[in-house]
């Protein structure tokens, strides 16, 4: 197809706003990221909402990046900013780019399935269909019956957004895709472009029909985009209700009301999850990561929910019925350890509560988080583990827990270095049996007596009494303190 064939459609209404000659449309890229050249092989037709748009060097960056990459033409979406800025025009047109603009009136749904229909056989019209209001499962099914093979498109979650049949090797498929190595019987393609934490990507799967992955890759693309869309409106309203709540300024019947106009069933329990990414000492926690990533995590989890961005992480309010709700911590832990593959995240998990103690709930879940964050990896921390002494060491500063482990366990190590012998694992293991001298000499296979010189060897190095119950509390506490710095210097 060639660009003047759109420009003399009226049903369209394009307006060529820079002209250079009459390129042939080899196939469509919908984009807004301000240089998207990497995924461009040239000839297509750009579309963009002009979302990466602040300012005229925006524009200049933009236009050299789409040139570089050899592009036909540019179409500019004007939803955002109601026209089309003059310094990306002229951008365009010193670089010999077309540059069309796109009526409000027209969707990038619409606009692709032209092109795309010039280029491929009759028949496969699956983007007009999406266009049209087809949701994808009906798509992936037509697209089955027309290859001739099962296709499906997933949440890096492991979560089957669509398909045209069962898939039995999808935990397979998502392990693969998440460590990025490929796969002999299927296509994969990532849908978009595959931007921020593997683990929030969707990819499209087919079998033995690789020509159609890119295809199907675009039709998934085009509906994660309404979902996504609707994902931050939803967000925005939450997010700023969620602040009034936490500073005093919005009662907890007014943040109710909110949830209930974006979807949360009324009259349910709420649960409140938040979680962080980037916690990795040389990885600044990124808040964008954190939103992706939770929105999936909320969408596999198949419960009622809207995600907002909160503080340097994210926050999801689930409502459902309690035996839903108290599953969540396990669905998490699971989602948690299948992310280890793709990045370092956190959550705190509040208690089930009545959705007019939400405040209380975000607060429970953001102790909760402080909790999780000390974990050496992924971890999900829920509420109840608050009543713990876990809780109370994670308030404490690091470098006091560090003074109360090495003043209580100092000599002890020191010892066992100087002299190749056992006793903070003698120690550890008496504790952990209850004092009792013979079930830990059976659990160390050693005589009772032996066990009761290394303990009076423990007392005499630090000058304790391991008789008296404080004594112990104290050595139970430097010695969780002491596995969990081993525990992060090999993680």
């Amino acid at each position: 197809m060639l660009l003047s064939d759109l420009l003399a459609d009226p049903e369209l209404g394009l307006s060529p706003l820079a002209q250079a000659g009459d390129p042939v449309l080899r196939g469509v890229y919908i984009t807004d990221l301000l240089d998207p050249r990497r995924y461009l092989a040239g000839g297509e037709l750009v579309l963009t909402g002009m979302m990466w748009r602040t300012g005229p060097d925006d524009s200049e960056r933009f236009a050299a990046a789409i040139a570089d990459a050899g592009v036909a033409a540019l179409a500019a979406g004007t939803a955002r900013l109601g026209s089309t800025p003059p310094d990306l025009v002229e951008a365009c047109r010193r670089r010999g780019v077309p540059l069309v603009e796109v009526p409000l009136a027209l969707s990038f749904g619409t606009l692709s399935e032209r092109v795309m229909a010039a280029n491929r056989a009759p028949g496969r019209d699956w983007v007009a269909a999406v266009a049209a209001g087809a949701d994808l499962e009906q798509v992936f099914d037509r697209a089955a019956a027309e290859l001739g093979a099962d296709c499906w498109a997933l949440s890096a979650t492991g979560r089957i957004v669509a398909g045209s049949a069962p898939l039995p090797q999808r935990d397979e498929l998502v392990r693969d895709y998440l460590t990025g190595r490929t796969t002999q019987q299927f296509a994969v393609r990532t849908v978009g472009e595959g931007s921020g934490p593997r683990i929030a990507h969707w990819f499209v799967v087919v079998r033995s029909a690789a020509s159609a992955a890119a295809e199907l890759a675009t039709v998934a693309a085009l509906v994660r985009t309404r979902v996504d869309q609707a994902r931050q409106i939803a967000g925005q309203s939450v997010e700023s209700a969620l602040r009034r709540l936490l500073d005093g300024t919005s009662s907890a019947a007014e943040v109710v009301a909110r949830l209930e106009t974006v979807g949360l069933p009324a009259g349910e329990p709420a649960r409140v999850v938040l979680l962080s990414t980037g916690q990795d000492p040389v990885v600044e926690p990124d808040s964008a990561d954190a939103i992706a990533v939770l929105r999936e995590f909320a969408a596999a989890t198949g419960l009622a929910s809207v995600t907002a961005p909160l503080r340097d992480g994210a926050a999801a309010v689930f409502a459902a019925d309690e035996r839903r709700l108290a599953e969540l911590p396990d669905r998490f832990r699971e989602l948690l350890t299948h992310a280890e593959l793709a990045l370092r995240a956190q959550a705190g998990i509040s208690d089930v509560r009545d959705p007019g103690n939400l405040r209380a709930a975000v607060e429970e879940a953001g102790y909760a988080l402080q909790l999780a964050e000390r974990a050496p990896r992924n971890s999900v921390v829920p509420a109840d583990e608050l009543a713990t002494h876990r809780a109370l060491l994670a308030a404490v500063p690091a470098e006091l827990r560090t003074s109360y482990r090495e003043r209580v366990l100092g000599p002890l190590f020191a010892y066992d270095a100087a002299h190749a012998a056992d006793l903070v694992r003698t120690l550890r293991m008496f504790l952990e049996c209850g004092g009792s001298w013979s079930r830990c000499a059976g659990s160390l296979h050693i005589h009772v007596n032996t066990l009761r010189y290394r303990i009076g060897r423990v007392e005499r190095i630090t000058g304790r009494d391991l008789g008296n119950f404080s004594t112990r509390v104290d050595f139970h506490l430097a010695l969780g303190l002491a596995a969990e710095d081993a525990a992060a210097s090999r993680g």
